[in-house]
């Protein structure tokens, strides 16, 4: 019976100024769209690429510049901070100068970034360069992608998003090894040129987000509207005429599907915090296998480099699975989107607590399979719950401003974890079950928007069926 969220504001807007409806253009879902999907794809192994894999430079940090792990932590840690914490401002500019303009931008910042930490002598010019400002690089490129495709396709969203963001997974497939090799032939510095190198490569991927372009049927109905509502003489309507059933107006609101118009109606729902929320406890959890998976392979298990960097690949290809599998779901099952991603994050929260009771390669690889089709998932739905959930005409800005909390997460997560490890005596198990108890909590946490939903839509069947 109702419209959905994403298809009215697709369609329609209101002018700020004189209140008129403007017609805008539908998502093609389809045609020009795929290219956008394949830009997003190659923009996703570069951005997650060169952001996943920062953990692979820590021996190399800590041997250069002779600083702890807690220290070091500090570079992946801004480089999260910035790479989500951007958001509201990336999500801001996508609105304003377009999904092209700013990937563009942010290929630029990330290339020049990782170059200018190749020639740094202090491990505090590194967290600048390559953890903040690299970041926001990063940062750029990973939004624009993102929104670029949302807008571009409706009804094939899920599959799409799914299909865009699984090349962060490859990313961190082919990155890791890639890198380690680099860092073993041309030491830390050249592989860190070379790693600037192709962030540069971004700018030819940015340059195919197009704009969705203007159908002249809709410009055509603006005006034959405007028109035609100057000539139509007012009436008044017998509705009283016994045909219709009356029932208390005050129902109405509550039989109505929540739109919402502006930031401050998003940012003043329940539903919005206790999604940023979750996104916050998921991300602090996801910090510690990202960041110290490598580390813990290493360090506690006693796994040479090149073959613990085979773990990050596993946990990569694993991720890439797990963001066309759950896409293709949700894109089957669009009703359960919220579901699936709760049921997920809280599934590999427990695996990332139970972790710990491995101690060889291949019970890290086991693991790595289960973390990264999960943590897959997360980025696959994120974006089709959030357009469930508010709709895609704020979809840019609300997508950004829930980065700002994961970046403060993973602001927050690397070096408490570096300080817990070092006072727990330099192994890493304290910080795995912590991490795995609060990605069950954050998992839980969508768990209640997901009930809420239910009963919110119970009740609006039961008053259907009360007085219609």
């Amino acid at each position: 019976m109702g419209v959905r969220h994403e298809e009215a504001a697709s369609a329609t807007t209101i002018s700020p100024n004189d209140g008129r409806t403007e017609f805008q253009p539908r998502a093609p879902d389809g045609g020009f769209g795929w290219v956008i999907v394949f830009a997003s794809f190659m923009q996703h192994v570069l951005s997650i690429g060169i952001a996943y894999t920062v953990g692979v430079y820590y021996p190399f940090f800590m041997e250069k510049f002779q600083v702890t792990s807690s220290t070091a932590a500090w570079v992946s840690a801004m480089h999260f901070a910035t790479f989500f914490g951007m958001g509201p401002v990336s999500g801001w500019l996508t609105n304003k100068i377009g999904t092209a303009a700013v990937s563009f931008s942010g290929s630029i910042i990330a290339g020049c970034a990782c170059c200018a930490a190749a020639y740094s002598h202090s491990i505090y010019i590194v967290i600048v360069s390559f953890g903040l400002i690299a970041g926001i690089g990063s940062g750029f490129m990973f939004i624009a992608s993102v929104t670029a495709v949302s807008r571009w396709f409706d009804q094939k969203r899920p599959l799409a998003t799914g299909i865009a963001v699984s090349g962060a997974g490859i990313g961190i497939f082919v990155c890791a090894p890639f890198f380690r090799l680099l860092i073993d032939h041309y030491g830390g510095e050249g592989a860190l040129l070379i790693e600037g190198g192709l962030a540069l490569q971004g700018c030819v991927f940015a340059l195919l987000l197009r704009p969705i372009p203007p159908n002249e049927k809709c410009k055509k109905y603006n005006d034959v509207i405007e028109s035609k509502n100057e000539r139509i003489p007012l009436q008044k309507a017998p509705l009283d005429d016994g045909s219709a059933k009356p029932f208390p107006l005050m129902m109405l609101p509550n039989c109505a599907p929540k739109v919402y118009e502006t930031m401050g109606s998003v940012v003043r729902s329940r539903t919005f915090w206790l999604f940023a929320v979750s996104q916050f406890l998921t991300f602090v959890s996801s910090m510690g296998p990202l960041v110290f998976l490598y580390n813990r392979a290493v360090l506690d298990l006693g796994v040479e480099p090149m073959q613990a960097s085979y773990v990050l690949s596993i946990l990569g290809i694993a991720n890439t699975c797990g963001r066309l599998l759950f896409g293709a779901l949700a894109n089957r099952f669009p009703k359960s989107s919220l579901y699936l991603l709760s049921g997920t994050i809280m599934t590999y929260g427990v695996a990332t607590a139970f972790s710990v009771l491995g101690t060889s390669f291949w019970s890290l690889a086991i693991y790595a399979v289960i973390f990264g089709a999960g943590y897959g998932c997360m980025f696959a739905l994120t974006t089709v719950v959030l357009v469930d959930l508010f709709g895609i005409g704020l979809f840019g800005p609300i997508y950004g401003n829930i980065g700002l909390f994961r970046g403060v997460a993973a602001l927050a997560g690397p070096p408490f974890a570096g300080w817990l490890i070092m006072a727990t005596g330099q192994t890493h198990t304290a910080v795995f079950v912590l991490k795995g108890i609060l990605g069950f909590v954050g998992g839980a946490v969508l768990l209640i928007i997901a009930l809420s939903r239910y009963r919110r839509s119970r009740y609006m069947s039961m008053v259907a069926e009360t007085f219609y």
